[in-house]
């Protein structure tokens, strides 16, 4: 907030330069690149995960075969795929959000799978190495947003295994809305953008946003586009300062908490829901969710009500007396 807000006040005052503001967004690609374990080379930075999946959708496509997809999938994820593959070729599963539910409708008819860490809907955190072996296995690739999960605990196999890892910023990375980010495996960035940017053109730097040639970036950086430039000031500080916590004291954190919301409300006799792996997010069914969200708010804990289901997730800024008093708040409305 304090580095959006400099920015604003130089914006107002007409001292501000845009130039400054391009080097910070440039900087965020080195920043999420030390934060996933990956080179900066395969970090493209967009607006939101959405470009990231159609980019690499749509090279997977063309291999043939059917594109696999959870029903309850988060739209951001989902749609530019199933455009990418067409809706007569996408096999839908239902059913817990888990690696055998993908696992069980694999076949060697399907050429791509998109899946999220943690769902979106529920917060059940998926076995993604489990997933991904199996998709290797029956010849499939593996499109993975991290949205639910980036920035809050540390990714589950190397950021160059799938296809294409996205995420957008404004949730675990502690960023403005219109900011996201696409590692894409080098063997996948060889494909001119649909929507090319100046920022992803090579000879920007030389020859300025003016005229032609098309002349992608090398990498996934061909896939940047024009930055909303407030939004990037603050994802910069967001990554500096996640980056001065090291992920496994930043995970040790959010699954301790949520795992004592966990246990206090299945001890309360509560259906609480269970991925493969402890999940930042905690998830249940409850009635009359409109009464609880405001009886929630009422005493200082903010949540979200997805698909019918109570969602409250974890950061670092969640604290154990967050926790007892959202069990106080939910046992009371049993």
């Amino acid at each position: 907030m304090a580095a959006v807000e400099d920015a604003l006040r130089s914006w107002s005052a007409a001292s501000a330069g845009f130039e400054h503001w391009d080097v910070t967004h440039a900087q965020c690609r080195s920043l999420i690149a030390r934060e996933v374990g990956t080179a900066e080379t395969n970090v493209a930075l967009i607006p939101s995960v959405v470009p990231g999946v159609s980019y690499v959708s749509t090279q997977l496509a063309r291999r043939g075969g059917v594109l696999l997809a959870h029903r309850s999938e988060f739209r951001s994820l989902l749609l530019p795929a199933m455009q990418a593959y067409g809706e007569e070729r996408v096999r839908w599963v239902d059913g817990p959000y888990v690696a055998a539910t993908f696992a069980d409708a694999l076949d060697h008819d399907v050429s791509a799978v998109v899946v999220s860490t943690v769902g979106s809907h529920d917060g059940s955190r998926v076995d993604l190495p489990g997933l991904l072996d199996a998709c290797h296995q029956a010849g499939a690739e593996l499109v993975v947003d991290a949205t639910q999960s980036l920035g809050v605990i540390a990714l589950d196999v190397p950021a160059e295994a799938p296809a294409a890892i996205v995420a957008a910023g404004y949730k675990g990375l502690l960023a403005p809305r219109g900011t996201g980010y696409g590692i894409v495996r080098p063997d996948l960035t060889d494909d001119v953008p649909a929507h090319p940017s100046p920022y992803g053109m090579a000879d920007t730097s030389v020859v300025g946003p003016y005229g032609p040639p098309l002349l992608p970036f090398t990498g996934a950086a061909r896939l940047d586009q024009s930055p909303a430039w407030f939004s990037w000031v603050g994802a910069r500080a967001g990554l500096e300062f996640l980056g001065g916590i090291p992920v496994a004291a930043r995970e040790e954190h959010s699954l301790r908490l949520a795992r004592r919301l966990h246990d206090g409300l299945a001890d309360a006799g509560f259906p609480v829901v269970d991925g493969d792996r402890p999940s930042p997010v905690v998830s249940l069914p409850v009635q009359a969710p409109g009464d609880v969200l405001a009886d929630l708010e009422r005493a200082g804990v903010r949540a979200a009500v997805r698909r019918g289901m109570l969602r409250m997730g974890f950061h670092l800024y969640v604290t154990d007396e967050a926790v007892d008093t959202a069990l106080d708040v939910l046992v009371r409305h049993r």
